[in-house]
């Protein structure tokens, strides 16, 4: 292997820590989030749980316009592919991410009931829309998208032709079983961490109503981890890459075989790629386990290694694949022909080398700061710093 597909194979290892991270903790204020009206009944738990997320939410929702930079600019041809055809869908998460800052700002601006209770479900639908989409877009990764690329203008498009290009897919188009089903997984994963989190910065009633939804989140997401597996292996059909001598300069003539089972070929080219959904399983049981036994620092851990397998599962599932064509295969997306040149790679690879290890340092600053260890949030706390507190 030589210099530049190192680069290549660590810019998508970048790609996918920075989106991990994400989940790791933007997951837990968007599950917070989805959780808002179920686990608060009044408006004094509610608080609380908006204040378990309220010093740093917005910080955790910095890593999502990471990956999006990262993309950009790891893999521009996939930012270029994706943007031509999915705007409405980026769009609607965009707006529903817009409700979630003004929601925190403005709900406790007036003390009436009705305004509150807008801006709560302003809340939830900001984290709802998001984690539910997210997923889907995954999904459609895994069925492959319709676009093509037109040599004479020289960009990606969406349609059988020029002629006929749509340059929307519909957010109905998207909407495909399969991909409504990762959706759905994102959806509860990202309650499932939230209800973690809250199950350590809360206590009382509250504490309660989140050890019950952790526990139920946990079995959902053990069943629906097996169902995409399943599915993956005998209903959907996978994308196979048969290697060429130089992707980079062919970048619209892959070689690319589709039929059943096909996703399936990493693992049994290389065995230990199956402990990514092991790890997955095992994370998600011991969540369970550790909530019913009312150990929720170590369910949030739990949480952490499973939400770490599940998103390693994916990207090796779908490695080399980063973005598929459902209509010319021959023109997909990968690790090796989509990426910048080796002068931009190497650049960003120094960048993250000096920047990462200082992001994660402040990060962990921050939260000893803003929470220490084993600090818990009540409604005493509300009610003795009211003027203060979201």
């Amino acid at each position: 292997m030589d210099f530049f597909s190192i680069l290549q194979l660590l810019g998508w290892a970048v790609v996918g820590i920075v989106i991990i991270l994400f989940a790791l903790t933007g997951g837990f204020d968007f599950g917070a989030g989805i959780l808002l009206p179920f686990v608060g009944k009044t408006d004094e738990e509610r608080r609380v749980v908006i204040n378990t997320v309220g010093p740093t939410w917005d910080g955790n929702q910095v890593w999502l316009i990471t990956a999006g930079g990262a993309i950009f600019a790891i893999w521009p041809r996939v930012y270029a592919a994706s943007f031509s055809g999915l705007y409405f869908a980026f769009l609607l998460v965009l707006w529903a991410l817009f409700l979630r800052p003004v929601s925190f700002e403005y709900r406790s601006k007036f003390v009436t009931q009705k305004w509150r209770n807008f801006w709560d479900w302003a809340l939830f639908v900001g984290s709802f829309v998001p984690a539910l989409l997210l997923g889907v877009a995954v999904g459609n990764l895994f069925l492959g998208f319709p676009f093509q690329y037109d040599p004479i203008t020289l960009r990606f498009f969406y349609g059988p032709s020029m002629q006929d290009a749509n340059a929307l897919i519909g957010l109905l188009g998207l909407l495909r079983p399969f991909a409504l089903l990762l959706g759905l997984f994102s959806l509860v994963m990202m309650l499932m961490h939230g209800a973690a989190y809250l199950c350590m910065r809360t206590e009382g009633t509250i504490l309660a109503r989140c050890q019950s939804m952790l526990k139920k989140s946990a079995l959902v997401l053990i069943v629906l981890f097996a169902i995409a597996g399943i599915a993956l292996a005998w209903f959907v059909p996978g994308y196979h890459w048969t290697p060429i001598s130089d992707p980079m300069n062919h970048p619209l003539s892959n070689l690319v075989a589709i039929n059943t089972g096909g996703w399936l070929q990493n693992y049994r080219l290389y065995p230990w790629m199956a402990l990514a959904p092991v790890l997955g399983f095992a994370g998600l049981a011991m969540v369970y386990l550790q909530a019913a036994r009312a150990h929720f620092g170590k369910a949030f851990i739990a949480s952490i290694i499973a939400i770490f397998s599940v998103i390693s599962t994916v990207g090796l599932t779908l490695f080399p694949f980063i973005m598929p064509s459902l209509t010319h295969p021959e023109q997909s997306l990968l690790v090796w022909n989509a990426s910048s040149s080796e002068t931009s790679l190497l650049g960003i690879l120094i960048v993250a080398v000096v920047m990462l290890p200082i992001i994660f340092w402040y990060t962990a600053f921050v939260y000893k700061k803003l929470w220490g260890r084993g600090v818990r949030m009540s409604v005493d706390d509300i009610r003795l710093q009211s003027k203060v507190l979201y």
